[in-house]
């Protein structure tokens, strides 16, 4: 049963949470929202990351769709983002605590060894 992709939300408990139904089965949103951070810290040659991202499931319209919201920007050199990029402490953070699975691996994101 193929969604391209979209967001379909699973009961689990008191807990919603949400996957992405693929071909290779269901993937848990939080690793695809982990994934994008990693994909940004690859793609701006490890000079910044995306992070921090509070979501929320709008079920209006045709497919659902997460809205993605309230991004913590950090950068390698100064506070260009506002008070929430923590600069390299916060890329570190991110590094330290990240696990690719398989949309990294999907993605052919290097594993994040150091920071």
């Amino acid at each position: 049963n193929s969604n391209n992709g979209y967001v379909k939300g699973v009961s689990n408990g008191d807990n919603n949470t949400h996957t992405i139904e693929l071909a290779s089965g269901r993937v848990k949103l939080e690793e695809f929202i982990q994934s994008f951070s990693h994909w940004v810290y690859e793609h701006t040659a490890h000079k910044m990351i995306v992070c921090d991202l509070q979501g929320v499931l709008n079920k209006e319209g045709r497919f659902p769709e997460y809205l993605l919201t309230d991004p913590a920007i950090c950068t390698r050199k100064g506070q260009r983002y506002g008070k929430t990029d923590m600069r390299l402490n916060g890329i570190r953070k991110f590094c330290m605590t990240h696990r690719c699975g398989p949309v990294c691996q999907g993605l052919g994101l290097p594993p994040m060894n150091k920071c």
